[in-house]
């Protein structure tokens, strides 16, 4: 039996997103050029747009009824990456981590510098194998001990190139499918890119009819790094409901093996993460969305991962908040992988989810009305 699997064309708007969004360099707190991308995309879709202090995106498309519920959904523009420690008087630039990157992955990696005077090609260097002791294969090369090569010769022809110290690194890359006709696709950056894409999409579907509810849709900053840009917005922004649509890890490969989240078999509705424990109301909504259309989920328990729904619970005086999440193999590198299936059914799902939104019971628990001070 053979797998169909969306083409380019049937989902070509978000893959179109998608590979604009890969191409540039954003990690946490640098997410500039990212922002560019998406107002540009967002800016014709919506009633409203407004990029906060923060950096956050605001992108508002109106329901017909000016009382209909209001549905937040956030996914994050932010990438991991570094930012340059120091410039050596070698040329070398040393590193400083934002986000969490794994030691191990890192030599060898091709990276871009991005200095004012444009993006600079560089490499993060690895010891020749030549030169390798028995020691050296035994260990993991910490990364403050790692270094990237530019080209330069010394400090002063780093400084003439334009680098500077604070200045924002990145993986390099650019989205590919692996083998022919797989409709998997690896690039960095796809946590959560991917998603920002999925939520284009979103706002595309309704470009010339209204929702059924308001959309607020977030692209959020500094995600990877404590889910800061939407903790700042949780404190004035207004919403009946909140999901994070965002990334999770696949456990389905031979080294992983339990199979508990595989890639191609449809976009999670979480459970619970280290973030939070995602409103039972909510949950149960996205569940009867994907029942009542035959739409394929997983459930997602996950601890060891953050989204920004644990900052979006907060949101006014605590709002109903879930999360649906895109299966992710190798997340947190260069070389991330998804299955353009699941991104497919998860715009189908928030879609439903939303068609399904103005008659929700969205209450923790349904009680009669009753005095309970008795």
């Amino acid at each position: 039996m053979t797998t169909a699997h969306p083409t380019d064309t049937e989902f070509s708007s978000v893959l179109s997103h998608l590979r604009r969004l890969v191409d540039v360099t954003g990690p946490s707190g640098a997410e500039e050029d990212v922002i560019r991308r998406i107002v540009e995309a967002a800016r014709p879709l919506c009633d409203t747009l407004v990029v906060d202090a923060f950096g956050n995106v605001v992108a508002t498309r109106e329901a017909a009824q000016p009382d209909a519920r209001r549905c937040l959904i956030s996914s994050h523009m932010d990438e991991i990456g570094f930012v340059v420690h120091k410039i050596e008087a070698s040329g070398f630039l040393r590193l400083e981590k934002v986000g969490g990157l794994d030691d191990r992955i890192l030599p060898a990696q091709r990276v871009w510098v991005r200095s004012d005077a444009g993006r600079l090609p560089g490499v993060i260097g690895t010891k020749s194998a030549h030169l390798l002791t028995d020691e050296d294969r035994k260990t993991i090369t910490p990364y403050a001990q790692l270094y990237v090569d530019v080209g330069a010769r010394s400090a002063d022809e780093a400084n003439a190139m334009g680098v500077r110290v604070g200045d924002p690194v990145g993986f390099a890359g650019e989205l590919q499918e692996l083998g022919r006709g797989s409709g998997r696709y690896t690039a960095h950056a796809l946590d959560d890119r991917a998603g920002c894409a999925v939520l284009l999409g979103l706002l595309e579907a309704y470009r010339d009819t209204p929702p059924p509810v308001t959309l607020v849709a977030v692209f959020s900053v500094q995600e990877e790094v404590g889910l800061r840009g939407v903790e700042a917005l949780a404190r004035h922004v207004q919403a009946d409901v909140a999901l994070a649509f965002d990334m999770t890890a696949a456990d389905d490969t031979p080294d992983t093996g339990t199979g508990r989240l595989q890639i191609g078999a449809g976009p999670t509705v979480k459970v619970m993460d280290f973030s939070t424990l995602a409103h039972p109301a909510v949950r149960r909504g996205l569940l009867a969305a994907a029942e009542r259309r035959g739409l394929a989920v997983q459930p997602e328990v996950l601890k060891g991962i953050g989204t920004d729904a644990g900052a979006l619970q907060y949101v006014g005086g605590g709002i109903p908040t879930g999360a649906v999440s895109v299966i992710n193999r190798y997340t947190h590198s260069p070389v991330e992988v998804l299955d353009l299936q699941d991104l497919e059914g998860a715009q189908r799902l928030l879609q439903a989810f939303m068609e399904d939104l103005p008659d929700m019971e969205l209450r923790f628990v349904a009680l009669e009305e009753a005095r309970l001070d008795r």
